[in-house]
C-alpha cells in the first residue's frame, strides 16, 4: 500500500513541473563552498521554483547540465542539510534545539520546498530520512505506529 502511495505521489509531483521550454527552466548557479546558504536563498526568494525544471551550474566549473549536475547539487545539498538540521545514525530525524526553534522555523519551510523539488526533479527521496519522518510528512503523525517509532528509535 505504501509503495503504491509513493509511486502516485512521485508521479503527482513530477506533473507539477513545467515543461522543459526555456521559460519554465530556473537557472541555478551555485558556489560549492556556500551551497546550502545559496540554495536556501533560491527557495526562500523564489518559492515558485518548486514547479519548474532547473539547470544547474557550479561557479568556476565547466559543464552542461543534462541531469548530472542537478543530481550532484541536490545530493551534496542533502548531505549538508542532514549535518546541520537532522540527527541520527542510520535513520535521520529533524532536530532543532528549543531555543533555536523560532529562528530556524523558516529554514524548515525552505527544507520542505527543497524536499518536494528534489522528489519531483529526481524521482528519489533522500535515503537517510527515517520511516517515521517520511510517514509523518506524507500522511501525518497520527499514522505512525508505536512499533515503527520504536524501530526507528533503535
Amino acid at each position: 500500500m505504501l509503495k503504491i502511495c509513493c509511486v502516485a505521489a512521485f508521479s503527482g509531483l513530477s506533473a507539477l513541473l513545467g515543461t522543459t521550454s526555456s521559460s519554465d527552466v530556473h537557472h541555478i548557479s551555485i558556489h560549492r563552498d556556500n551551497m546550502m546558504a545559496e540554495m536556501f536563498d533560491v527557495y526562500s526568494s523564489h518559492p515558485n521554483v518548486v514547479s519548474q525544471q532547473v539547470r544547474v551550474s557550479f561557479v568556476g566549473e565547466e559543464g552542461d547540465d543534462f541531469g548530472g549536475l542537478t543530481k550532484d547539487l541536490y545530493t551534496s545539498l542533502w548531505g549538508e542539510i542532514f549535518r546541520e538540521y537532522f540527527q541520527g545514525e542510520a535513520a535521520l530525524v529533524p532536530s532543532i534545539p528549543v531555543y533555536k526553534f523560532a529562528a530556524q522555523r523558516r529554514n524548515f519551510i525552505t527544507i520542505g520546498r527543497i524536499l518536494t523539488h528534489t522528489i519531483a526533479l529526481l524521482q528519489i527521496m533522500p535515503a537517510r530520512l527515517s520511516q517515521t519522518t517520511l510517514i509523518c510528512l506524507a500522511f501525518g503523525p497520527e499514522q505512525v505506529s508505536e512499533d515503527l517509532l520504536l524501530q526507528d528509535f533503535r
